[in-house]
């Protein structure tokens, strides 16, 4: 029999997921995560759209706040009078943007802006960032200790990606290199156009799937290549990945780098920039010692471009996207353990507390 006041059932916890674009995309998509069986074990969750640049928090009662929007000087008055309003509550900020590369390219004034994470980390109970190599820099750049902020990869599962067949490459034919997302200045996709149309990449074909902003200056730099090929908005990213023999992801800046999550499921070797999460994607299973699943390339040198395809040989790419493949068995799962764990110390914590400030009063 279970105590008196003590149902057969815990309550479960309340969770509030704050957005301030509800529009669909990788952020949102990964909000899934909180709908499966394992989350939804130890606590309820809804999303509340809050108005861009709005400095104030919803009424909604939960255990847990979770905050999935840039923090800004702006937001700190949002983040400010969230902790006034709901004492009680729990609140986990999660660093989706910033990262080592983006404060060396864009940040002009590095300790305001440390400033500005400082304060936003004080205002919060956890921070938990999508890669170790952001973790690393946000917790020396906003005076973070270890035991307030996690690693919690991000993962959006994509009907078809396991059941790619692994490359079969074909030695009397060019290599096919895929890239894709959003055409914008963070992809880095202008550095791999430019350095095919200067002739970088031998004989290989570039596959470039994607819209967006800056396309049209995408195609003015291929200037009809017959080696660049637009495929136009990527709707099945199995597909894509199936007509290609490696992925290239230059990105400028990339907390983690979801396409190289994607190409690895994939079985798809990935050439990633030297920036933010996108290097430590490259090991395959069983960590650093293990084989690679990819390379690490600077895409603005044609001698590391060149090394990097002498070592794309037809063993070497069906061996890395056999550990790449191996390297995103347990995504998922473990991601939903991860943040099940996360909410749930967080949460038992605030109740405890709660508890002991009514039995104070």
């Amino acid at each position: 029999m279970p105590a008196a006041g003590q149902g057969p059932h815990p309550v479960k916890m309340r969770i509030v997921n704050l957005l301030d674009d509800v529009s669909l995309g990788g952020v949102t998509r990964a909000l899934g995560v909180f709908a499966t069986p394992t989350l939804q074990a130890v606590a309820e969750s809804r999303t509340v759209a809050v108005a861009p640049g709005g400095i104030m928090p919803p009424r909604d009662a939960a255990d847990v706040f979770i905050i999935h929007f840039t923090v800004s000087w702006k937001r700190l008055l949002f983040l400010m009078l969230l902790r006034l309003t709901h004492r009680q509550a729990r609140i986990i900020l999660v660093e989706h943007s910033y990262t080592r590369a983006f404060e060396a390219q864009f940040v002009r004034h590095r300790g305001r802006f440390r400033l500005m994470l400082r304060m936003a980390a004080r205002l919060v109970d956890a921070v938990v960032c999508v890669s170790h190599a952001q973790a690393r820099w946000l917790g020396d750049a906003a005076a973070i200790a270890p035991d307030r902020i996690a690693v919690i990869h991000p993962y959006v599962a994509n009907p078809g990606l396991v059941t790619v067949p692994l490359p079969q490459p074909d030695p009397g034919r060019p290599l096919r290199i895929g890239a894709y997302g959003r055409f914008c200045l963070q992809k880095g996709f202008d550095v791999v156009v430019r350095g095919f149309h200067a002739g970088h990449f031998g004989d290989a074909q570039l596959i470039l799937g994607g819209f967006g902003e800056d396309e049209a200056q995408l195609r003015a730099l291929a200037d009809g290549s017959p080696q660049i090929h637009f495929t136009g908005k990527v709707d099945d990213v199995a597909a894509f990945l199936a007509g290609v023999d490696v992925v290239a992801i230059p990105s400028r800046w990339e907390a983690y780098g979801m396409v190289a999550n994607e190409a690895r499921e994939a079985g798809r070797p990935i050439l990633v920039a030297p920036c933010d999460g996108l290097p430590e994607q490259t090991a395959g299973a069983g960590g650093t010692q293990a084989r690679p699943a990819g390379l690490v390339v600077d895409f603005a040198d044609p001698a590391a471009i060149a090394g990097a395809l002498a070592r794309l040989t037809p063993p070497a790419l069906v061996a890395m996207g056999q550990a790449g493949r191996a390297s995103t068995a347990d995504c998922g799962p473990a991601r939903e353990r991860q943040w099940a764990a996360l909410i749930s110390r967080l949460g038992s914590a605030g109740r405890d507390q709660r508890v002991g400030n009514g039995a104070a009063r």
